[in-house]
């Protein structure tokens, strides 16, 4: 019979139970109330995904400092393809707050790489991956911060401003390192890819656990729902969080599954972390060594209070290691910018985006040739020097640059970035995709001697504003055997386009184009699929005006005879619409065939009844919707889409399959080229490589069948995009 005593004081277990209770209690309170100092931090050092810890101090991040972006300043800015002035942030990393236990006591023997001078003292700093998982926190201003800390369980004490010095090695060079040109991706090369994961929006009702589900209609594991497949070789995983209409007290639980063969799942681990908004956190359990196998992730909160009506975003960035084997893996992605936008107001500050930001970005290949013409008003018969700051996302410089204006009764300055600073790139791509965000640039200008410029327009060149390779899905290759995954359909490259009419007028009305090349599954008789879509919109409108007309040239090394094709929309539900000739139509149709046997009998077979009969069948055919294939050479087609005068379907987006007949058995990837794309009269020449994966050498099966990087019609690896018209 077990005793209700303990051995040693004779306490009831109750009463040990209850005193446990207290100190806990008291620990979750004396947790919470943890008083911090906060610096305003000036730094030599630029601080990305390493974040500054201090060797000897201990707290709830362990030894780690919490970096919180703050803007290095605010000024009026416009939204170039909405016309919206808006005041625009521009961070900076080498401007933050740090966050430092008030209690802090450093080992000073411990070897350092930098050094916090602070109001309070001088702090020793090194670099690494973050204690406590999170990596950096954004605000919107430094009292927004301080709430923020304060939603965290402590208490911040603004102590001023601080410097952060690196620790130079008197051998080392003092020359940053130039840029490096971008490169394709070669056979048999070894890169980092970066990518996305992306969970549902959830809103959070209840306290205890909240599942935070996978988008897309597959969990990577089968004995646990809503998982999200991170796959082989993940160098990298970072979650971002956004909370929105409220707030809560909550933790965010991320654990870790290995998927086995056959589908289901077996538990590694979990790692906890105080949610916040608008913040990264590193988890540790996925890595290189992890991701030597199959890896799958399962986020939930637990929920301890919530005011309001919270609903909580979670996305993931990743980095793996890929290998280029055979040709077909990579694509290409490119946003362009064309056409004049008039602007007619003081402004420091224009913002040219957001392009959405496609997976697969392969590093050290991103480029940029952005190139625009702003006009001044002229002061004084001058002409001043304009001086333009580069900046990705408004957080990480690209460039500075001073360029002259010319006097023609208003000052012409040609402005155009030399070149992308990739460093800068891969640093904003990799955040952006925490919180499932875009790629923009911020151009920061003003004249030399300070003074805000009267802008009267801006013209932007027919130029990419962001180009670079991607990797197509999530999936791996290995020597010797191509996996049966890649059998399935993928997206290889994709073209995105802002531009506004050549004259700039008030309001003008931006479109926005979308053409993407998709290979489909082996087998089916569309071997590849073009998406295209283009509307107009207005600022401060929700009018839309959809895709009328659009051409797209093809090349390929093959003969593209017999290239046809077909088309349907799509639909804002993602259902396919058949594009066909009205019912009315077709009747007209059988209607004019009998008036035309009539007149034929009549005699009336001359040069008007014969022009008016092919009139009356040209407008018939004109009511419907149409695609069409036009042969432009050996090696080239033309696919042209027509939206019908009679149409009314409210869809921006027409998909359409190729039958290209000299794909069919092909044992080697082909390599296909848009050379022009036309989206109602706004032209351009972009080059854009696809690849269509090779229709037999597949010996392998090692990869679960669940994509990620795919969406709108396409949220599952095995199925083929289908058409309604046969």
């Amino acid at each position: 019979m077990t005793s209700p005593k303990s051995e040693r004081g004779g306490f009831p277990a109750a009463r040990w139970v209850a005193a446990a209770l207290v100190v806990l209690a008291l620990f979750v309170v004396m947790a919470a109330a943890e008083r911090v100092y906060v610096y305003e931090v000036e730094s030599d050092v630029e601080i990305t995904e390493d974040v500054p810890h201090v060797p000897g101090i201990s707290w709830r991040f362990g030894e780690k400092l919490l970096v919180v972006w703050v803007p290095r300043d605010v000024a009026p800015g416009i939204i170039l393809f909405t016309n919206e002035t808006v005041p625009v942030r521009l961070y900076d990393r080498t401007y933050f707050l740090l966050v430092v236990p008030a209690d802090a006591r450093p080992s000073h023997r411990a070897e350092a790489e930098a050094f916090l001078k602070t109001p309070d003292g001088t702090y020793p700093v090194v670099f690494r991956k973050p204690d406590g998982g999170i990596i950096d926190i954004t605000a919107h201003s430094i009292e927004d911060a301080l709430t923020i800390l304060k939603g965290m369980g402590l208490q911040p004490e603004y102590r001023g401003k601080a410097e952060l010095i690196a620790k130079r090695d008197p051998d080392a060079g003092g020359e940053a390192a130039a840029p490096t040109l971008p490169r394709r991706p070669s056979i048999n090369s070894t890169f980092d890819v970066y990518g996305g994961l992306y969970f549902r929006e959830t809103p959070v009702t209840k306290t205890g656990l909240v599942v935070i589900p996978v988008r897309g209609a597959r969990s990577a594991c089968r004995n646990v729902p809503y998982a999200a497949y991170v796959g082989y070789d993940a160098k990298s995983f970072t979650l971002g969080t956004l909370i929105r209409g409220g707030t809560l007290d909550a933790d965010l639980i991320v654990k870790v599954y290995k998927i086995q063969f056959g589908g289901n799942c077996t538990f590694l681990g979990s790692e906890r972390f105080r949610l916040a908004n608008n913040t990264r956190y590193w988890v540790s359990l996925i890595n290189s060594t992890a991701s030597v196998d199959e890896l799958a992730v399962f986020v939930m909160l637990d929920v301890r209070s919530f005011s309001g009506q919270p609903r909580v975003g979670v996305n993931a960035s990743l980095i793996y290691t890929r290998t280029y084997r055979y040709g077909f893996e990579v694509g290409e992605f490119a946003a362009r910018a064309a056409g004049g936008f008039e602007v007619r107001r003081e402004v420091r500050r224009v913002v040219i985006g957001p392009y959405v930001a496609y997976d697969g970005y392969v590093a050290q290949t991103a480029s940029s040739s952005l190139a625009l013409r702003i006009v001044t008003q002229h002061e004084d018969g001058t002409c001043k020097n304009l001086q333009v700051r580069f900046t990705i996302n408004g957080r990480s410089p690209s460039g500075t640059y001073i360029y002259r204006g010319r006097h023609l009764g208003l000052c012409i300055y040609d402005v155009y970035l030399p070149n992308i600073w990739e460093p800068s790139f891969q640093t904003e791509y990799f955040y952006a995709k925490a919180f499932g965000g875009g790629l923009s640039w911020v151009l920061d200008f003003e004249y030399t001697d300070g003074s805000t410029p009267y802008v009267r327009s801006i013209f932007l060149r027919n130029a990419d504003a962001f180009r670079y390779w991607r990797w197509a899905e999530q999936w791996k290759t290995t020597p010797g055997a191509v996996d049966r995954i890649w059998m399935y359909p993928f997206l290889s490259s994709a073209f995105e386009l802002y531009a506004a009419p050549t004259e700039t007028i008030p309001a003008p009305g931006v479109y926005h184009g979308l053409v993407t090349v998709r290979a489909n599954i082996v087998g089916q008789m569309y071997r590849a699929m073009l998406l295209i879509s283009g509307r107009y919109t207005h600022p401060g409108s929700d009018r839309a005006v959809y895709m009328k007309k659009a051409e797209v040239d093809i090349a390929m090394p093959l003969s593209v005879q017999r290239l046809d094709a077909v088309g349907d929309y799509l639909m804002p539900d993602y259902q396919l619409s058949s594009i066909a000739l009205p019912g009315w139509v077709r009747e007209a149709f059988d209607v004019k065939r009998v008036v035309d046997f009539i007149l034929m009998l009549a005699g009336v077979v001359g040069r008007v009844a014969g022009l008016l009969g092919f009139a009356t069948g040209e407008g018939l055919k004109s009511a419907g919707d149409s695609v069409m294939v036009q042969t432009l050479d050996y090696y080239t087609a033309r696919i042209t889409y027509r939206r019908g005068w009679y149409t009314n379907v409210a869809s921006d987006t027409i998909i359409v399959p190729l039958i290209i007949p000299s794909l069919y058995g092909r044992d080697s990837p082909t390599e296909l080229e848009i050379t022009r794309i036309c989206l109602d009269g706004i032209c351009s020449t972009p080059g854009l490589k696809a690849y269509v994966q090779p229709s037999t050498g597949y010996w392998t099966t090692f990869v679960t069948p669940v994509k990620n990087w795919m969406f709108r019609a396409q949220v599952d690896s095995i199925i083929a995009y289908e058409t309604s018209m046969r």
